[in-house]
Parts: structure tokens; C-alpha cells; sequence
């Protein structure tokens, strides 16, 4: 087999530019923005992670956030007498809390310009990837302008969840493997192995590429097309490293609990199945990728396939002794069915989380897009209509995204309303004489790290009405309540029990931050609103 070249200085210059220059104009206003809309939940979990490597004196190895009452496995019924938290390798959130040290501030702008960052390394790979399956850099353009546009993509480029540099680095391990497979040295497999068990350690679900290759390569050597021994020393590795960190990381869990979901959940039945696929289509149908991109892929597959039946058509019978090398078809349908496999296993979060695509779909499908692309015509750049079109194309593409980036903001979301009412919240406290180290409780403030952090405090949080959670706050020894004036007016027959208990010590018109007593204060709770 020919090896393809990915080594193309125009292409790779014009690509480069296209993702800064595209990546920025997508993000330019949101690049100091608190995570406060979708998954903001998530965000903030991992954004509190940074802080609590700052606090803890770089600790890698005992991650923490703000909070000590953890939602696993009793959802914070129980407290800790630490923040520390169980969670996947937290070495993105590490790398963000050293360079939060460097600049001097904690901003939301250093990490997501580190998130960022990544991102434009694993697109770039990417377009060396397209092109080195492709042969042509208009085509390996295009597909990396998919990836980028993506709604969801788009979204987290910049954000605080692992998943961008997990899947930077997927694409990374993958480049590396193709160049193995070109006819390289085994030290392209070994880096390749190298960046996909980062990946795999930072997000789990990338141990279905890994896997997927994996598969690929036994079917290979299957077809006596390549050999195992060079390999085993490298697989053993990433097996031994993986189950080191999944040991230790199990220890934290069953010593501290966890703030991170660690199960499967499955649909219960099959109709549960056909009612969580619709619920995520309909969420989120439209956020994996543009209304457009759907179309410029089923012209991309309708084109190629009517390529490829007339060409199977016009070929004459040709008898050879050489046998064709495993198609690289194989790889990415290999990991879809992982991906499928996985879909099931967490079915009921599929409604929920759409950067569940970052992790699993998104890569495979960017692959089978360039391998359909690669059925299409070659040369297409030297082609000033293809060119033209292709440009068209991209630019219509950065714009859906950008005004995506609009939509996908609500400022009535419940997380964007509780970031408004703790805003300068660190800064009252202060002024109440409140010292940073005081352990608070925060009453029902969403999500569960959002509060803490604008407050620079660490606490407990309980979020709902849950029975247990009242009763568990009597047994937590902290100093001070805290309250968001707003969600106890607007729950306010479900509240009016601990308004009663509470001691008012400073309000600020948004939060009040309070003592709770060992009974009531007074007879009537909403004196609690108009009396200190």
C-alpha cells in the first residue's frame, strides 16, 4: 500500500488559520463567561476541581472540589470530613489550576482558553487525518470545519469539561496509529497507545476507541498483515496504567464518595428505550449537528454511494494474487458498534448530556464523512468551483454555529438565575466579616459547586426537597446558612419550616446568609423577608 501524505504546508497553513480564526469568531464573546446555561451542573463540577487543586497544594492525586456532602453514594446525605472527591484522571483540570497559579487569577478565562487551546491542536490533527485518507486538503478542510461547527462542539470548545482535550487526544492516538498503519515504525503505535490511554484516563469512554483499534489491529494480524509481539508491551502498559488509576480512583470513591456519576443506567425496558431515544433526539437532534450539515452529509453519502455503484459497474474483472490490505472502513464501524453498545449502557443520561457525543459518536462519524469524501473526485482543490463551494459551505456553517452559541444560552435557566444572585457573593461575605474559611451551608443554590465558588467558600449543599437532607443538616457542623431570597419566595409553602429557624446576619437583596437556631424564631415565615 501507498502511504498518503498528511504533509501539505498550504492546506495545513489555510487549516490552521480557518480553525483560530473561525474557533475565536465562534467564541469571542463568551471567553470569560461563568459557566451558568447548559451543563453548567457538569461545568462547574470540573471548574471547582481546578480551585481545589490550588487548595490543596497541587495534590494530583486527591482531586477536590468546594463541597464535603458528596451525591455518591447517598446523594448528599452523608458529609466528609474533606472535599476530596473520586473523578477520572484529573490532569486536565490540573494543567488549568497551574496555569490559574501562572497568570495570578482564577477567571473562568484561563481555563477555557486552556480547553480551547486543546481544541485547536485536535483539530488540526484532525485535518491531518482527512487528509492523509483523503489525498486532498479541500476536502480534509471541510471536514474539520464540520467538526468544529458543531453545536455541541462548538459549545464546549471553550468550556470546562474534559471532553475537548480527551477527544484531542483520541484524535492525536489516532493520527499516530494511521501512520502505523502506512507502513511506520512500531513507535507510531507506541505513541499512538501513549496518547489514547491519556484519553481513555481523562474520559472513560475513549477506551472504545482504544478498543476499537485494538479489534482492528487482532484483524489484521487475523489476515497476517501485521504481527503481535511488538505490540503486547505497549497494550500491557495501558491496561496496567489504566487499572492503576481505576483502583485508586475506587479507593477515593469508597473512602470520600463522589460528586461523579459512576454506574451504569440502562433503559428499563424497550419502551423505556423508545421514549429516552426520542426525548434525546428531540433535545438535542439539532445540537449534534446543524439542520445544514445533516444536509451536506446526506449530499456527501448519496454522491459517494452513486459513485461507488457506478464504478463497481464499469470494472473489469481483474485476477491478482496480491491480496487488498484490511480497509480502514472497518475502524470506524468497529467503534460505532462500541458506541451503540455504550449508548445502551447509559441510555437514561442520554437525554440529558449532549456532550455525550463528544465522547463516543463524534470521532467515527468525522471518519466515515472522510472516507465518503474520499470516494468523491480527487483533486477537488485545484478545482476553482469546488473551492468556491466548499468555502460557501464552511462560512454558512461558522455562522449557524455562532448564532447557535446565542440560542443555546437561556437566561431563565435556574443555574443562570443562581449565578446572577451569587454574583460578588465572596465579596459580602467579606463585608460581613465572614472569614474564607468558614464552612457554609448552601440551601438549595443550583448547581451544587455553583454557589461555593462564587462565594470562595467551602460547605454543603442541598439542593432539593428531600426529606433527608433537613434532617442530615442537623448533624453537619458548620458555621453559617446561606439562602437565595428568590428560591424560598418562589417555594415558599415547601420553605417556610426553616424560614422560621433562620437568624438573619446580613441580606443583600439576592442571598441572605443566616445562623440556624435549635427552634423556631418566629410564628409567621415570611417575617423572615421583612425583618432582620
Amino acid at each position: 500500500m501507498k502511504p498518503r501524505t498528511d504533509n501539505n504546508p498550504f492546506g495545513l497553513l489555510t487549516a490552521f488559520l480557518m480553525i483560530v480564526i473561525a474557533g475565536l469568531f465562534i467564541q469571542k464573546d463568551y471567553m470569560d463567561e461563568y459557566p451558568n446555561h447548559i451543563h453548567a451542573w457538569a461545568e462547574q463540577d470540573h471548574y471547582a476541581l481546578a480551585i481545589g487543586f490550588i487548595n490543596n497544594g497541587f495534590d494530583l492525586f486527591h482531586p477536590e472540589t468546594m463541597i464535603y456532602n458528596k451525591q455518591f453514594p447517598d446523594w448528599w446525605k452523608t458529609a466528609s470530613e474533606t472535599t476530596i472527591t473520586a473523578a477520572d484522571f484529573p490532569i486536565h483540570e490540573y494543567c488549568a489550576a497551574l496555569l490559574m497559579r501562572i497568570f495570578g487569577t482564577t477567571s473562568p478565562w484561563v481555563f477555557r482558553l486552556w480547553t480551547m487551546l486543546w481544541g485547536f491542536v485536535g483539530l488540526l490533527f484532525l485535518y491531518r487525518i482527512a487528509l492523509r485518507l483523503t489525498d486532498d486538503w479541500l476536502k480534509s478542510i471541510l471536514v474539520t470545519t464540520i467538526a468544529l461547527t458543531s453545536p455541541v462542539y462548538a459549545y464546549f470548545l471553550n468550556g470546562f469539561l474534559p471532553s475537548i482535550p480527551a477527544l484531542s487526544l483520541g484524535i492525536i492516538g489516532l493520527w499516530f496509529y494511521l501512520k502505523y498503519y502506512d507502513g511506520h515504525t512500531k513507535r507510531h503505535f507506541n505513541l499512538g497507545m501513549v496518547f489514547l490511554t491519556l484519553a481513555m484516563l481523562m474520559r472513560t469512554t475513549f477506551a472504545i476507541e482504544l478498543i476499537a483499534i485494538l479489534c482492528f489491529e487482532a484483524l489484521r494480524i487475523f489476515r497476517k498483515e501485521s504481527t503481535w509481539p511488538d505490540k503486547l508491551p505497549a497494550v500491557l502498559v495501558s491496561a496496567l496504567v489504566f487499572m492503576a488509576y481505576f483502583l485508586w480512583n475506587r479507593h477515593l470513591r469508597n473512602l470520600y464518595g463522589t460528586i461523579f456519576l459512576n454506574q451504569l443506567l440502562p433503559p428499563e425496558d424497550w419502551q423505556d428505550a423508545k421514549e429516552l431515544i426520542a426525548k434525546a433526539y428531540d433535545n438535542w437532534g439539532f445540537h449534534y449537528f446543524q439542520k445544514f450539515q445533516y444536509l451536506v452529509f446526506l449530499l456527501i453519502a448519496l454522491i459517494a454511494i452513486g459513485i461507488a455503484i457506478y464504478q463497481s459497474t464499469r470494472k473489469e474483472a481483474v485476477v491478482s494474487s496480491t491480496r487488498k490490505p484490511l480497509s480502514l472502513w472497518w475502524l470506524p464501524l468497529i467503534e460505532v458498534f462500541g458506541c451503540l453498545l455504550f449508548s445502551v449502557a447509559m441510555m437514561q443520561q442520554m437525554p440529558h448530556h449532549d456532550y455525550y457525543l463528544i465522547d463516543t459518536f463524534f470521532l467515527p462519524v468525522l471518519i466515515i464523512i472522510a472516507l465518503l469524501l474520499n470516494v468523491l473526485p480527487k483533486n477537488l482543490n485545484s478545482n476553482g468551483m469546488a473551492c468556491s463551494f466548499v468555502g460557501i459551505v464552511c462560512t454558512i456553517m461558522v455562522f449557524n454555529a455562532t448564532k447557535m452559541q446565542t440560542e443555546r444560552r437561556d437566561d431563565n435557566d435556574l443555574s443562570h438565575i443562581s449565578y446572577i444572585n451569587y454574583k460578588d457573593a465572596d465579596v459580602f461575605l467579606d463585608s460581613l466579616g465572614i472569614p474564607r474559611d468558614a464552612k457554609i451551608v448552601c440551601l438549595y443554590g443550583f448547581p451544587q459547586n455553583g454557589p461555593f465558588l462564587q462565594m470562595q467558600r467551602m460547605g454543603f449543599t442541598a439542593m432539593w426537597e428531600k426529606n433527608r437532607l433537613p434532617d442530615a443538616i442537623e448533624n453537619w457542623e458548620f458555621d453559617y446558612i446561606v439562602i437565595e431570597d428568590y428560591q424560598f419566595v418562589s417555594h415558599f409553602e415547601e420553605r417556610k419550616a426553616l424560614l422560621t429557624r433562620l437568624k438573619k446576619i446580613g441580606n443583600n437583596g439576592k442571598i441572605s446568609v443566616c445562623t440556624l437556631a435549635d427552634r423556631p424564631l418566629r410564628n409567621d415565615a415570611w417575617e423572615f423577608f421583612y425583618y432582620n
